[in-house]
């Protein structure tokens, strides 16, 4: 029995793992996608499952050595403290199915299927006739379930979306295939956008999305991820047990252009079935100087209190629980920061 768990573990670390993403990408895939809807999506479940055993998510296979999977289970021990181990591990794979998802979604979209998910509108019509004439609007997501399905829900509404993303996929050590896929994913989700656009984190970006938020138009953000090191980068808020420094590029953007901010989750209800969830319409410009730090911080706090309600619900849909200790955290009344090396 030692032999065969060894066995195990050499399969493991073995460089099959980073070779197989280009079958993974070329071939199964993009198979899966021509199936019925059902079966694309209990086989992207499989799929999950076995990179959960294998620790295949394509940032740790990248890096050259496992993490994710470990990591997630550090994440969902602090959000779950009361879970048992084997709690935990079912939350790992499901977050590693969630990602899998993600992907079969993306295939969908590359293959023009999109139109054959069902989306519950309802919510987004409700929370958008809250919106001010005239006024940008920053939309504010987390890495729960599939963030590029809520965002053509706001197009089916009638709106043009714009995103920020990251271009941390272009790292050489990613597999070319991998890089390939995101790129042909982009490309076909900016499709969906309602003439909106996709643009990478950057000094053009940000003018674009403060030209469109000026305009009246529709920002989305994918806030909850590490602020800055420097110690006049991102806001405090206190969320999932602790006071965390947050990047808050979309606090800023709607503070700048007289934007209204608001939070938004959407998920699967059931495989190919979408609902959405928002928090209150916030509106930076009712404070009398929303540039002061705690300002801000009552602003980002609610849409962050309201994203880790999703999060504690449904932990393992969060699938950037592997990010959670990369936070600048607040002990004690001290400012620790804690390394980021991963990807």
């Amino acid at each position: 029995m030692n032999s065969f768990w060894a066995l195990v573990a050499r399969v493991k670390k073995g460089r099959w793992r980073y070779q197989l993403q280009y079958f993974d990408q070329r071939w199964f895939l993009p198979l899966v996608a021509r199936l019925p809807l059902r079966l694309v999506y209990v086989l992207a479940n499989w799929r999950g499952a076995f990179n959960a055993y294998f620790s295949r998510d394509w940032a740790e296979l990248a890096v050259g050595f496992p993490y994710v999977g470990e990591r997630s289970a550090n994440a969902f021990r602090e959000i779950v403290p009361l879970a048992s181990e084997s709690e935990i591990r079912r939350l790992v794979i499901q977050r590693y199915r969630t990602a899998s998802r993600e992907d079969a979604d993306a295939w969908l979209a590359i293959r023009g299927r999109l139109d054959e998910i069902k989306m519950y509108l309802e919510p987004i019509r409700a929370a958008l006739a809250k919106r001010v004439p005239g006024r940008g609007l920053v939309v504010v997501m987390s890495h729960y379930d599939n963030l590029f399905l809520g965002l053509v829900g706001i197009v089916r509404c009638g709106e043009a979306v714009y995103l920020m993303t990251s271009d941390i996929v272009l790292d050489p050590r990613v597999h070319p295939t991998v890089r390939d896929f995101f790129t042909v994913k982009y490309k076909r989700y900016e499709e969906q956008m309602g003439g909106g656009e996709l643009l990478s984190t950057g000094a053009h970006a940000r003018a674009s999305f403060y030209e469109v938020l000026r305009e009246g138009g529709i920002v989305a953000v994918v806030s909850e991820t590490p602020a800055g090191q420097a110690s006049d980068k991102g806001t405090w808020v206190h969320w999932l047990g602790k006071r965390r420094k947050m990047a808050d590029s979309a606090l800023r953007m709607a503070i700048d252009t007289n934007s209204q901010i608001i939070g938004m989750r959407n998920f699967h209800t059931k495989p190919g079935h979408i609902a959405w969830e928002w928090s209150e319409m916030l509106d930076p410009t009712v404070h009398l100087d929303p540039s002061q730090q705690q300002v801000r911080e009552q602003i980002y706090g609610q849409i962050f209190s309201f994203l880790e309600a999703g999060i504690r619900r449904d932990p393992g849909r969060w699938w950037a629980a592997h990010l959670l200790e990369d936070f600048v955290v607040a002990q004690d009344g001290e400012y620790i920061s804690k390394p980021n090396n991963s990807s």
